[in-house]
């Protein structure tokens, strides 16, 4: 199992040509824990983000990402239809509050299998102190909902 952060900066390449398109950026997920896709940084003289369906991917290597091919990409979905970690309204850093107002921690990064398109579940921080001397959490997936940095996850600790 791994987090969104062991792949975030790994480059894209298309199976067709071998080219490399881009590095990845972000991930996009629903608050049920569907991984929609994954956002990638182009490069080029005006770099910018773009949007691949999670149906692009062929593969997750341990060194890159191989994807059909540029023609993939595709203009980003709207809001209401998901989250991500590090872009506009990004969840990473958000506050994690259980159903019952509990205080869990802060959002750190999320475990997912590519393969199964599937959020597995979060990682979680309770500072930095803690983290050094404990070790960040892992929590299970929950659905949630997100607002002004506050993910309150359907659950209770």
């Amino acid at each position: 199992m791994r987090t969104f952060s062991d792949i975030k900066g790994l480059p894209l390449y298309e199976q067709t040509t071998g080219k490399m398109v881009g590095t990845i950026a972000d991930i996009w997920f629903t608050s049920h824990g569907a991984v929609k896709g994954l956002v990638a940084e182009r490069g080029g003289l005006f770099g910018r983000r773009r949007y691949l369906p999670l149906s692009a991917v062929q593969s997750f290597e341990k060194d890159r990402v191989i994807i059909c091919d540029a023609d993939s990409f595709q203009p980003f979905p709207s809001f209401d239809s998901g989250h991500s970690l590090y872009g506009e309204r990004g969840l990473a850093g958000s506050m994690v509050v259980a159903a019952d107002g509990t205080t869990i921690g802060l959002l750190d990064d999320v475990y997912f299998d590519g393969q199964l398109g599937k959020i597995d579940g979060y990682e979680i921080s309770e500072g930095f102190f803690s983290d050094l001397t404990e070790g960040k959490k892992r929590m299970e997936l929950a659905p949630f909902t997100a607002r002004e940095g506050v993910v309150t996850v359907e659950t209770t600790m």
